[in-house]
């Protein structure tokens, strides 16, 4: 195949340009079937390929020309600089071939590393080391290789320049291919030294520079130390770079501090350690530069002191001054071997250009130095810029005058050499010789100070500070002098506005009404404004700690000074609380504060504090506190984003948790996670509106319970309106949901009722006097529904032999003292039609403040009942006297002898035969029963010792068959003249049938009373439910009525139907009738005919009056145009059918926002239908109108529940 048809392949099928060529190569047969690891990770291999700093570098013309040579030459489709490190192969240069590294898994050119010529494989899938090899076997399917080792002057082999191709070559390499290839290799590695040298070169010049820039910086720093040492510190890690970190440390007596620090270098500036058991310790001893290669190794050095600052090689080289080590430069890496001798070397040049600047930064020395070396008192001279050095003779004429000098005093070296000095002291001072004078003090005293006004050439004053120092020969003899000034004018006139400013601030400490304090640096109190004495009653100017501490409260002595101590020993904020003994012994409360006063490098100068009263505040919180302990409830802190900061002790009580499960946001794990969403909505809302926050949800108690809570909180607001947190309290109100189900249970009991019974209502408000009857009540009274009524109305409608009493036990129920509950019968007679009729009536009165507002109740008929009562009485008595006079079992009793006679019907009436009949009272009282015999002989023996005449029992007698018959037994005791009883004659009535009836009447009155009973806890809660929240009183009773009609109506239509089953097109007639007068094609009904049981007939048509009602005020109905559609079907899915009906209206106002809130209607329907039939309500307002969709179980709305029939 040609070369071209080679490349072809290559970039063709087999080798997919998308898939450039890995890394691949295999080694000749002598060679190992792998290169051994050691071979690889050999550390004198590894440290060569690190010395030429290659790895990761970015691509080089000189490597990428030629691989393309090498390509070219071998006519292959790629060509590598292959560097094989101790975890991969990464190739400095590439041609055909995509990726910047491999890892060793596929690696063939280590096999390079072992071989001492040219690597070549004709066939890689022939060669058994390298046929399994994945890129053989696989993609891209490399089969030929041939790699030239690339070896250093030093014999180690870093890697190869290889070839490779995607087709076997058994003839491998021509020799002049091989020859170029090696060739080429050996310019690889030239490549690799070359780049060497010249890093080596650039390093060099590098480092020169950083010397240089670094004296230059020194010479910049005007003395300033801490800039001078940071700077050479910082030119010497850069110089070598190696360096992970460095420290500049100066001896200070048997101990090194550090005075700076960059990088990793432990401890931090202003550290110390001693001389004694340290590498800074040792080079400064023998004063010797130290490299150490391997710190853990070094049995100079701590291991562990050596793993705590992360040191693992290092340089330490001694800063020495007149011939002295007064600190150590010191260099470390946390790797080992890092540094060079070369490195030691550069580090001893820092070290040296450090004793510089420390001389540089010594102003008084620069001056010695001056006296002994011209040359350097000249450079001092020249650099002191911000002083004014002038040179005098000892006749005081100038010598010398520096830059400095001209630059503050005004004249040039020219204008004033050789003349006298005191040109530029004012008249004043001359006048007063003063420059006489210290020179004087400088022969005698070795220096003259002095701080005055001074001349600037022009006439202008300033203030300057100013030193008058001899200048002596080698034997001390008196050559000159020399004067320094500093201009001062600045610093004076700002030291006057600060003592102007100090005197106004301390004028305001001194009204203040709080104490003001100040203190040093090392923590001692050094002033206290009047406020502390005048409250105190400590002698002024006294700031002693005992005075201070004195006048703390004992409990609380230990913790302030403690508090005080930590922040004046770690430089931070002082803050704490506690209470003060005022002069007169009374302790209050005070909160103090203090914070350091910092220069600009951040030392501590001094202290400012302040201690406000804050016993107010104090007793408030404990109140607070105590408050919250004692309260029933939860109380609880939020902040603005949502978590809390407090929670009282009620809390943890009931929860178990503890304050840090709890805090911030852990309090969520005890919300029931049904509770939990909704309560986050609710709270996230009110936060963000920064309303009222009212919810209710289960918490869980520490017994795993969970119990119904209401939770409420307040915002909290700043001065300018912004919530800075919230003030919530959660009440247990489990048992009043309790109750709210059982109530709901009796409201279902009364609606029951009410369908079960002809129940009357009235509401009599005695505040405004008004009484409404529904219609049931009106037909009682003979009127139309529709009739006003008033209290007259009632009066006049009783019948006349009633009105009198009935109206006394009004007037009695409605008194606040008496009792409170009202059940009667009277009679009424019809007010239009003359009907005397029984009223059965209950009430209950509602008193507020003392004073009865409502009255509210109900009436039944009860007619037929008492007619019925009465014609039973008739006819009990009718039977009496028919069975005296024919059929009674009539005996006569003698007392004495105990013989009793009877007559014939005591045969009749229980079976026996004349002969059965005994004749004795024995008889007699063996057939009565056992459970009575006792009660009727206690009863009997009564009356006849007691001196009555009659007596009268009710008892069980035995029956010929075996059987009981119920009698009544009257008789009259004859008595003689003296009272004695002689005899007793009586008869005996069976009433068996008459105590069936009686037992059957009791059972009807049972259940007649429990459905009134439940009739009037429904009505009561419709009652309760309309008046909650409701202000219009007319809208009210409106509601109140219009409700129950409705279900009166329903009851109609169930009583019609004998309380089993009602159409449902009844019902709905019966709901809408009245709202279909407005114009009967508004409301179109339809659907199928389907049979409702009682109850979700009561629940539908109460719905479909709340439906319609609200159509008529707000919905479709309100207007002329709209109207509703009702249809209902039933659906047939499954085994349960479903029973929908939808409720939808149109052409009504637009529905334009979603209702806040719920109304009672709403809630009626919800709870009402989805209560009594297990259904679902769905109520959607839409912005053409409400739909509203009732959804059951067929089966639940036509089967009776077990609560009709209790």
């Amino acid at each position: 195949m040609t070369p071209c048809g080679r490349r072809a392949i290559l970039c063709g099928a087999p080798i997919r340009p998308v898939a450039p060529l890995p890394y691949c190569g295999v080694s000749p047969p002598m060679t190992p079937l792998a290169p051994p690891d050691a071979v690889i990770t050999a550390p004198g291999r590894l440290a060569a390929l690190a010395g030429y700093d290659i790895l990761d570098t970015a691509p080089e013309k000189g490597f990428d020309d030629i691989v393309v040579l090498a390509r070219n030459a071998c006519d292959t489709p790629v060509a590598l600089v292959s560097l094989v490190a101790a975890d991969r192969q990464w190739f400095k240069a590439r041609v055909g071939f995509a990726p910047r590294e491999t890892d060793l898994n596929s690696l063939v050119c280590a096999h390079v590393l072992v071989e001492p010529d040219l690597l070549v494989i004709p066939d890689l899938a022939a060669d058994p080391r390298t046929r399994e090899n994945p890129l053989v076997t696989g993609e891209p399917h490399i089969r030929f290789y041939a790699g030239a080792p690339l070896r250093t002057p030093a014999g180690e082999v870093l890697g190869s320049l290889c070839v490779i191709d995607g087709t076997p070559r058994p003839e491998g390499l021509t020799p002049t291919q091989a020859e170029s290839l090696r060739a080429l290799a050996g310019q690889v590695v030239d490549q690799m030294e070359l780049r060497r040298s010249v890093r080596s070169q650039r390093r060099m010049l590098d480092q020169r520079e950083a010397v240089i820039q670094a004296q230059i910086s020194v010479a910049e720093a005007r003395g300033d130390i801490d800039m001078i040492l940071d700077t050479l510190l910082a030119g010497a890690m850069e110089a070598v770079p190696q360096a992970e970190g460095g420290v500049i440390a100066l001896r200070e007596g048997d101990e090194l501090v550090r005075s700076v620090c960059k990088g990793r270098s432990g401890e931090g500036a202003g550290s110390r350690t001693s001389l004694e058991g340290n590498l800074a310790g040792i080079c400064l001893s023998a004063n010797e530069p130290l490299l150490v290669a391997d710190a853990l190794a070094d049995p100079r050095i701590s291991r562990e002191r050596a793993e705590v600052q992360g040191l693992r090689s290092g340089i330490v080289v001694p800063v020495v001054r007149a011939g002295e080590p007064v600190g150590v430069l010191k260099l470390q890496s946390s790797r080992p071997g890092a540094f060079s001798q070369a490195d030691l070397r550069l580090a001893q040049v820092f070290a040296g250009t450090v004793s510089a600047g420390l001389a540089e930064a010594g102003e008084a020395k620069a001056l010695r130095e001056a006296r002994a070396s011209e040359r350097r008192r000249r450079a001092i001279f020249e650099s002191a810029r911000d002083y004014a050095i002038v040179v005098l003779d000892l006749d005081g004429n100038v010598t010398d005058w520096n830059e400095g000098a001209t630059e503050i005093l005004g004249w040039t070296p020219e204008e004033m050499l050789g003349k006298p000095a005191d040109v530029f002291f004012t008249p004043e001072d001359r006048e007063a010789g003063i420059p006489a004078l210290e020179m004087h003090s400088a022969l005698t005293e070795e220096r003259g100070i002095d701080e005055r006004w001074h001349l600037r050439k022009g006439d202008g004053l300033f203030w300057a500070s100013g030193e008058m120092m001899a200048l002596r020969d080698e034997d001390g003899a008196a050559i000159g002098f020399v004067k320094i000034l500093r201009d001062r004018t600045e610093q004076r006139e700002a030291g006057v506005a600060l003592e102007r400013s100090e005197m106004r601030f301390r004028s305001l400490v001194e009204v203040s009404p709080q104490v003001v304090w100040f203190g040093d640096a090392s923590g001692g109190i050094t002033y206290c404004s009047t406020y502390w004495y005048d409250y105190t009653g400590l002698p002024p100017g006294e700031v002693g700690e005992a005075s201070w501490m004195g006048v703390i409260h004992p409990d609380h002595r230990d913790r302030v000074r403690d508090a005080w101590l930590a922040a004046a020993r770690t430089q931070g904020a002082y803050e704490v609380e506690f209470p003060l003994r005022r002069a007169d012994g009374e302790y209050r409360w005070f909160l103090s504060r203090g914070q350091p006063l910092r220069d600009e490098d951040g030392r501590t100068l001094s202290w400012f504090g302040i201690s406000l009263d804050i016993h107010e505040r104090m007793e408030a919180e404990r109140r607070f506190q105590a408050l919250t302990h004692l309260s029933p409830a939860i109380i609880w802190f939020g902040n603005p984003d949502g978590s809390l900061s407090y929670l009282n002790d009620r809390w943890y009580e009931y929860t178990g948790q503890t304050p840090e499960q709890a805090l911030p946001l852990g309090w969520a794990d005890a919300i029931h996670p049904d509770d939990l969403a909704p309560l986050r909505r609710t709270w996230d809302d009110a936060r963000s509106r920064g309303v009222l926050y009212d919810t209710e949800a289960r918490l869980r108690g520490r017994d795993g319970a969970y119990r119904w809570f209401l939770m409420r909180a307040e915002p909290l607001r700043d001065e300018d309106g912004r919530i800075v947190g919230w003030l919530g309290s959660d009440s247990d109100i489990h048992d009043r949901k309790a109750t709210e189900v059982a109530l709901h249970g009796a409201q279902e009991q009364l609606r029951l009722a009410v369908e079960a019974t002809n129940l009357g209502i009235f509401d009599y408000d005695l505040v405004t006097g008004e009484l409404v009857w529904d219609a049931r009540l009106c037909a009682l009274f003979g009127l139309a529904a529709d009739a006003p009524v008033t209290y007259d109305t009632f009066l006049a409608g009783l019948h006349p032999d009633d009105r009198a009493w009935v109206d006394a036990t009004v007037k009695a129920t409605l008194d606040p003292a008496g009792d409170s509950s009202y059940d009667i019968v009277y009679r009424t007679v019809g007010l239009e039609d003359g009907i005397e009729r029984w009223v059965a009536a209950k009430g209950q009165t509602f008193v507020e403040g003392g004073r009865t507002v409502r009255f509210i109740g109900t009436g039944r008929d009860i007619t037929t009942t008492r007619r019925a009562e009465q014609g039973l009485r008739e006819t009990e008595e009718r039977y009496r006297l028919a069975a005296r006079a024919t059929n009674d079992a009539i005996w006569d009793w003698d007392l004495a002898s105990d013989h009793i006679r009877w007559n014939e019907a005591v045969q009749t009436l229980f079976g026996y035969a004349g002969d059965e009949v005994g004749p004795s009272g024995s008889w007699w009282k063996s057939h009565i029963h056992q459970d009575d015999r006792e009660r009727v002989k206690a009863g009997i023996y009564a009356v006849i010792d007691g001196g009555a005449e009659r007596w009268t029992d009710e008892y069980r007698f035995l029956r010929a068959d075996g059987s009981y018959a119920y009698i009544l037994d009257r008789g009259y005791v004859i008595r003689d003249t003296e009272g004695r009883a002689k005899r007793m004659i009586g008869a005996m009535l069976d009433i068996s049938e008459r105590k069936k009836a009686e037992e059957h009447q009791r059972l009807l009155t049972g259940e007649l009373q429990h459905r009134v009973k439940n009739t009037l806890t429904l009505v009561q809660a419709i009652a309760s439910q309309t008046m909650r929240g409701s202000t219009d009183v007319n809208a009210m009773r409106e509601a109140f009525a219009s409700r129950l009609i409705s279900l009166g109506r329903a009851h109609d239509i169930l009583t019609q139907a004998s309380w089993t089953a009602a159409p449902i097109e009844d019902v709905v007639d019966g709901s809408l009738g009245v709202h279909r007068q407005a114009g009967p094609c508004r409301i179109r009904t339809s659907g199928p005919g389907v049979l409702l049981a009682a109850k979700p007939a009561l629940s539908l048509a109460l719905a479909l009056h709340e439906l319609a009602t609200n159509a008529a005020k707000y919905g479709s109905l309100s207007n002329e145009t709209g109207t509703v559609d009702l249809r209902w079907h039933v659906v047939h899915e499954g085994n349960d059918p479903r029973f929908c009906l939808t409720w939808a209206e149109q052409g009504g106002p637009p529905i334009l926002a979603q209702p806040s809130r719920k109304g009672f209607g709403s809630r009626l329907i919800e709870r009402s239908f989805a209560a009594e039939v297990g259904g679902e309500v769905k109520l959607t307002y839409s912005p053409t109108g409400l739909v509203c969709r009732l959804e059951a179980a067929l089966s639940s709305m036509q089967e009776q529940r077990d609560a009709d029939a209790a």
